[in-house]
């Protein structure tokens, strides 16, 4: 890695402050936006810890339109499309054989949870590093800032409802 690659690892990749910075700066600081996307997509495919590969995703959805984005990194012939595709199940019953959740170690409501969202990276939809044995109410909270978050509080609140009744 060059000393400028270096740097900008440091300031955005670690921080997480890809999207942040890029949007404020406007881009001026970029000298070869091209080479960040080639970076960050060497990221993605090689064996790389997720929070490093989040960030790329951050500066790829920040450099790229959306289309494209979504051409680059959907193929699927080698990526599933559905929840429903026998190697999706096996992958979440590997991440919950864990039987606990990793976050507060309940043992009940257990959820297979991608730390780099399905959406947002097809590569890592079966990759059980990029995966992690939730609790619903700890799974619910890991998607606070996702479109996702209401629908999941929803289920949390039925679930809570169901276990009010029973009693």
């Amino acid at each position: 890695m060059t000393e400028k690659q270096k740097r900008f690892a440091d300031e955005y990749l670690i921080d997480l402050n890809a999207t942040a910075a890029f949007k404020t700066h406007k881009f001026k600081y970029i000298d070869d936006p091209l080479e960040i996307i080639v970076n960050s997509i060497a990221v993605l495919i090689g064996d790389y810890s997720y929070v490093r590969k989040q960030a790329c995703i951050l500066l790829l959805k920040a450099l790229l339109t959306d289309k494209f984005y979504h051409f680059l990194l959907e193929d699927k012939s080698l990526y599933p499309i559905s929840r429903d595709d026998s190697r999706v199940v096996k992958w979440a019953n590997n991440i919950l054989s864990a039987g606990k959740c990793e976050r507060c170690g309940n043992a009940e409501d257990l959820e297979a949870h991608h730390i780099v969202k399905w959406s947002d990276y097809p590569a890592g939809r079966l990759d059980e590093k990029n995966g992690m044995c939730l609790c619903l109410k700890c799974h619910t909270e890991e998607h606070k800032y996702d479109q996702s978050y209401h629908l999941m509080r929803g289920k949390l609140k039925r679930r809570k409802q169901k276990i009010k009744t029973n009693t």
